[in-house]
């Protein structure tokens, strides 16, 4: 690096206070925002500025010491990244810089001009990086404290009060009041890939929160409100429900790992009933080698019973044995002789005195309003579970 002459030096060191001045006022003229920030901002960019200007001349004085442009930024609060952006920061950076490398060359003799000017552009440019590596330690910083965040959210979804959990993933920054649903997923993700992660979620709906445990992550998404005059989703399906659970089924198709999907909930203070259904359906899912990927945790219910889910059998029975139950004993009972013979129409027929087209048809109209096939294999599995439980119910009822 060049080296000034003494008088150089000197020179600069005269007219230091004076290129600060300068400095200041052309930050003003040049950037309304500036004009605009509360005192206190506006009041530590001045500190910025006056040390980055001392700080070239002491290190054109003395340029055998160590000067660190880092130290630039000491004298300003960690929070003033986030009160002006990287980009605002650099433009300051160019206009101090655009002042110094006009006003030094003139306080200098004429065979330094060339000299101060390189000294000047290559500490502005240290100046850049540093503030660069500022920014990106903040960042870093609020990313770590906005994932705990997230994760004690989450932990309140499964342990704490319905309130208590609204509490939490408003101070995480949810904000929404729509429905919400929750993706447990059996995969390690490092730090770039939940940043991604979050990054997808924020681009297609308002509310997300990704808690990464080990081997697993959990992503609660939030959806619109009913009123459709403040519906903040990005997705314009007629629906919310199924506007987030279409949300919640793209999300978990790029994990690239099996995931299950919770039920869509009213909102973020249930959000904990979706999500132990989620994770149920998690350790349930080995039981169904045939699930689709990513697969609802509705239709794990069966293997989710056997794994000793407490919620399973009472979303078994909201699901398929109430319903069944409402449309009548002769409904119900014909599921129930048809699984329970091996899903013979004609045995079934026989052991109901009734013909064959009958049990057709009720097997059909329980299809359409029940929503489960007594002749699919999985369906049926489905419908009799409902026809245990509620068995069960009734036999501990009486």
């Amino acid at each position: 690096m060049d080296e000034l002459s003494t008088p150089a030096v000197a020179s600069l060191r005269q007219a230091q206070n004076i290129i600060i001045e300068h400095s200041l006022d052309r930050i003003s003229a040049a950037h309304p925002w500036y004009r605009t920030l509360p005192e206190a901002p506006r009041r530590q960019i001045e500190s910025v500025a006056r040390l980055g200007v001392t700080m070239f001349v002491d290190s054109v004085e003395t340029p055998d010491a160590a000067v660190m442009p880092s130290r630039i930024f000491n004298v300003a609060p960690a929070a003033l990244t986030g009160t002006i952006t990287l980009e605002q920061t650099l433009a300051l950076v160019r206009t101090v810089l655009d002042v110094v490398v006009d006003e030094a060359p003139q306080v200098v003799p004429a065979q330094d001009h060339n000299a101060v000017r390189i000294l000047v552009l290559t500490f502005g440019r240290d100046v850049g990086f540093a503030a660069a590596e500022v920014y990106a330690h903040a960042a870093e910083a609020r990313g770590a404290w906005d994932a705990r965040l997230e994760s004690v959210a989450v932990d309140a979804m499964l342990h704490d009060s319905p309130s208590d959990a609204a509490s939490r993933a408003g101070t995480a920054g949810w904000r929404g009041t729509g429905p919400v649903v929750a993706i447990a997923a059996r995969t390690g993700l490092d730090a770039m890939a939940t940043s991604h992660l979050r990054h997808t979620c924020r681009q297609i709906t308002t509310d997300s929160l990704v808690s990464v445990r080990g081997d697993s992550v959990i992503v609660v998404l939030g959806g619109p409100p009913t009123p459709p005059s403040v519906r903040p989703l990005k997705s314009r399906r007629a629906d919310p429900d199924q506007a987030i659970d279409k949300v919640a089924l793209e999300v978990a198709g790029k994990l690239d790992a099996a995931a299950v999907i919770g039920p869509v909930v009213a909102g973020i203070s249930q959000a904990g009933r979706s999500l132990r259904s989620a994770l149920a359906g998690l350790r349930a899912l080995p039981g169904w080698a045939e699930a689709p990927n990513p697969v609802h945790a509705d239709d794990l219910l069966p293997e989710r019973l056997l794994a000793g889910d407490e919620l399973a059998a009472e979303q078994i029975t909201a699901l398929v044995g109430r319903p069944l139950h409402v449309m009548g004993s002769p409904f119900e009972e014909t599921v129930a002789t048809y699984l329970a013979l091996g899903g013979s129409l004609e045995a079934t027929a026989r052991t109901l005195f009734v013909h064959a087209n009958t049990v057709r048809y009720r097997l059909g109209r329980v299809s359409e309003q029940v929503g489960w096939d007594a002749t699919d294999p999985r369906d049926g599995l489905m419908l009799h579970m409902a026809v245990i439980i509620s068995r069960l119910d009734a036999d501990s009822d009486g």
